[in-house]
């Protein structure tokens, strides 16, 4: 397949969008020496371990691995394809796309049109059903009643875009009149299709749009409003524009309310606060508490997470008082906390959900219980308390292992050591001791609202076995490609990689060299799909350069090692084809050929005898100078 933007034009891309403006946008970064830090946004750490690197327009986390440039950040952070980020940092750098001159980028083209086209349905079916709800047909009388039986204001009603469907059929009409296909309607998950016949895919319900945070109506939410045998909720199925696993029911608001409040000194809002349903978004902004929202679906993602953390460090989860899905409320708060959000649980009395509480007792009622809400990981921890009996020594001794465990989990020890207390205070059991029980808990050990579904998750893949010349050409791309200064201006040809990723990223090396230009992991983004690729190349692209106060002594080692291995594959070659050749002639020249690469590959070998030897010689040295510097008092 032809590639669709050519590496020389996605290496201006990246140089005209500066990767520092785009990651600050959604992380903060402190600058540290000639790179940037921060909080890495894909993992949850309190110390900084993300780093940008303003020269090769890269950035990588010492914490989680992950690494990229430019492209491969927008497109992981906001679930984007490819080609959507690509098309998204053009824009924003005022960059037109390359001429659509093949068929690809043609079909680039026409999806993008399809996009339109969706997002115009959608938008056109909202205000239909807006104005539905405001009409004299019994079915708007029935959505009004609702709607007034919930005490929904027409001030929410407006400003969330609330509207009903008449019937199965009317929507279908009035959008094929304004020009829509059946087929866009059926692609934009407005209507469904049984025996031939299409119906509105919320008939007869009351609609809640989706609008995403650039204020696009991407789908909808619907509740019936007949009593039958229906689910009671029915939401918008995948489409190429809606994905229900990153959907943040509000975050449009959310946008316009963290705008209104941006100043000289805006670091993001104070904090946002999540509820399970729409009526309970509605409700709590009714009552003033407009940093609300609600996720789509039974938990939370990765992708929710990313979303929201873009407009505050702090999340409060609000919980209905039933006790429902409370696997699912631990494990979001896992994944808020693995993006380094700060989140706290407040749970309601039994029987209530925000709607019904407020109504009850008021927005005074409601600040008091936010205010006293508890941290995420303590909430594990008393969830785990109310499961056994502490009055019983083995039900006790439960509840410390499994809340050990919880601990264990956490980033690092200092954040571990503050919750030792909250087990003291459920179990007795003395702090040292619990200490020492949680030094002896297996890091890989995962919580109990974990383990239960083990057998249900993929397995991890295996750790690619290296052996010592897997390692030296690790080592020799990593420092070419992170412009090592020992690796600089060094005679690469030559060279001969086993891993076809890594071959493929020499490849590149050498292009960009003959093109008078510094090979960098940016450029290795743009030249190949890395990601795709084999894992020694993903290994390679996080490398982690271990101290090594010699670092051009090894890195000429390394060098020579594999070319020593590449003139070995070379003679060996030779050696078949005078072993295989019916002709005098020809195989005495083959011959040759492997002598002279037997006499090279001796030459190299002595080299590298000659250069580990003067690594010793140095480093015994080293070691003495070291141990005769005065220690610190």
């Amino acid at each position: 397949m032809a590639r669709l933007f050519t590496p020389e034009w996605l290496d201006e891309l990246k140089a005209r969008c500066d990767i520092v403006d785009l990651i600050s946008r959604y992380v903060p970064l402190k600058r540290n020496g000639r790179e940037f830090v921060g909080c890495c946004p894909f993992h949850h750490e309190k110390t900084p371990s993300f780093f940008v690197y303003p020269e090769s327009q890269s950035y990588h986390c010492f914490g989680c691995k992950e690494s990229g440039d430019a492209i491969k950040f927008l497109s992981k952070y906001e679930n984007l394809g490819f080609i959507e980020a690509v098309e998204r940092l053009a824009n924003s750098a005022n960059m037109p796309l390359p001429d659509m001159k093949d068929n690809e980028m043609q079909a680039v083209q026409r999806k993008k049109e399809e996009r339109a086209k969706l997002l115009s349905a959608l938008k056109d079916a909202g205000r239909y059903y807006f104005n539905n709800l405001f009409s004299n047909h019994p079915n708007a009388e029935n959505a009004r009643k609702y709607l007034a039986k919930r005490q929904i204001e027409r001030q929410s009603i407006i400003r969330f875009g609330l509207g009903c469907s008449l019937d199965f059929d009317s929507s279908i009409k009035y959008l094929n009149q304004k020009g829509y296909s059946n087929e866009i309607l059926k692609k934009a998950g407005l209507v469904g299709e049984v025996d031939g016949r299409i119906f509105d895919a919320f008939g007869k319900r009351l609609t809640f749009p989706l609008i995403n945070k650039e204020g696009e109506v991407i789908g909808f939410s619907a509740r019936l409003l007949e009593d039958k045998e229906l689910a009671k909720y029915k939401n918008t199925s995948a489409t190429p524009v809606f994905n229900k696993s990153e959907v943040v029911f509000g975050i449009n608001l959310l946008k316009k309310l963290r705008d209104e409040n941006r100043g000289k000194d805006y670091d993001g809002l104070e904090n946002l606060i999540i509820v399970e349903g729409q009526i309970d978004v509605i409700t709590m902004h009714q009552f003033g508490f407009e940093n609300t929202v609600a996720c789509l679906g039974t938990a939370i993602t990765p992708m929710h997470a990313r979303k929201l953390k873009q407009f505050s460090e702090n999340i409060i989860l609000l919980l209905d008082g039933d006790g429902a899905g409370q696997k699912a409320t631990l494990r979001s708060i896992d994944v808020l906390r693995s993006v380094a959000l700060n989140v706290r649980v407040c749970r309601l009395p039994e029987g209530k959900d925000p709607d019904e509480f407020l109504h009850t007792y008021g927005a005074e009622a409601m600040k008091k219980l936010l205010a006293d809400s508890t941290d995420g990981v303590e909430f594990k921890i008393d969830v785990l308390a109310k499961k056994y009996d502490l009055n019983e020594p083995n039900e006790r001794a439960k509840f410390v292992q499994e809340s050990l465990v919880v601990v264990k989990n956490l980033e690092n020890s200092s954040e571990q050591d503050i919750y030792l207390p909250i087990i003291h205070k459920y179990s007795s059991t003395p702090i040292d001791i619990l200490r020492i029980d949680l030094s002896k808990i297996d890091d890989t050990v995962k919580p109990y609202y974990e383990r239960e579904d083990d057998d249900n998750q993929p397995k991890p893949p295996k750790p690619v076995k290296k052996d010592g010349f897997a390692r030296a050409d690790l080592f020799v791309l990593a420092s070419v490609l992170y412009n090592k200064e020992y690796a600089r201006n060094q005679d690469l040809n030559g060279l001969w990689f086993i891993d076809k990723g890594l071959n493929d990223a020499y490849g590149y090396v050498m292009q960009a060299i003959s093109n008078n230009n510094t090979p960098n992991i940016s450029g290795l983004y743009s030249f190949m799909e890395v990601d795709n690729s084999t894992p020694l190349l993903l290994e390679m692209v996080n490398y982690e350069f271990l101290p090594d106060p010699f670092p051009e002594i090894s890195f000429r080692s390394c060098l020579l090692k594999n070319k020593g291995r590449a003139v070995q594959k070379l003679r060996d070659e030779y050696q078949i084809k005078c072993a295989t050749s019916q002709d005098k002639e020809e195989r005495d020249k083959n011959m040759q050929e492997v002598i002279n690469l037997t006499k090279k590959l001796e030459e190299l070998k002595q080299q590298i005898d000659v250069i580990n030897t003067e690594y010793s010689a140095k480093m015994n040295n080293y070691i003495k100078q070291k141990s005769k510097r005065p220690k610190e008092d």
